[in-house]
């Protein structure tokens, strides 16, 4: 059973899930998304602790409310919102305002350019395909989709938001942003190592 499981896809799953809550099904559910979730999470809060009860209580969360899964978007771009929203929550009942840790519009326009010019340079470099290569270990799966849509392809944030099902552009424009900065990391180390 477990190995017919593992050939379904993520939506498939949750089908399954909804009309059985089969122990088995939620175990590979569990198996695909528990490091994404983790690494989010620890992203967020930059605590290995934290983001391990979170991502516990984000599972508690998604198993509960599986039924809410409606098909309309990507199975892993509802388990995105379902962490994210989480983990907005949290900073919330902390009293710790999130709009602080969002940069400014200008300050996005700038930043966005800038990471533009990057991706071009370290594409005329030959680097770009190592880079992404390593960035499936520092970003999301969505993060990694979003940002080599709208940075490699061209995609405006709105063409990503409609590519991924992303309920609106703030959510695309979000996993953009994480996943310049993740980016913006893996250049400056490989820059470290060059020089």
């Amino acid at each position: 059973m477990s190995r017919e499981l593992g050939q379904r896809s993520d939506e498939e799953l949750a089908a399954l899930w909804g009309a059985s809550a089969d122990e088995t099904v939620s175990d590979e559910i569990y198996r695909r998304y528990r490091r994404r979730i983790y690494l989010w999470c620890h992203g967020f809060t930059h605590d290995p602790d934290e983001a391990v009860d979170l991502t516990q209580e984000i599972f508690i969360k998604l198993f509960r409310h599986l039924e809410g899964f409606a098909g309309r978007s990507r199975f892993s771009t509802w388990v995105y919102a379902v962490a994210r929203n989480h983990c907005l929550a949290r900073q919330a009942q902390r009293g710790v305002a999130w709009r602080k840790r969002l940069a400014s519009l200008e300050d996005v326009d700038v930043e966005d350019e800038r990471c533009a010019e990057e991706v071009r340079r370290s594409d005329t470099e030959g680097v770009l395909a190592r880079l992404l290569d390593r960035a499936h270990e520092r970003m999301a799966a969505d993060e990694l989709e979003a940002f080599v849509l709208h940075y490699r392809d061209g995609l405006t944030v709105n063409e990503v938001t409609r590519t991924l099902g992303c309920d609106n552009a703030t959510g695309a424009r979000t996993l953009i942003q994480n996943a310049r900065r993740k980016f913006r990391r893996l250049v400056a180390r490989e820059d470290r190592r060059a020089g």
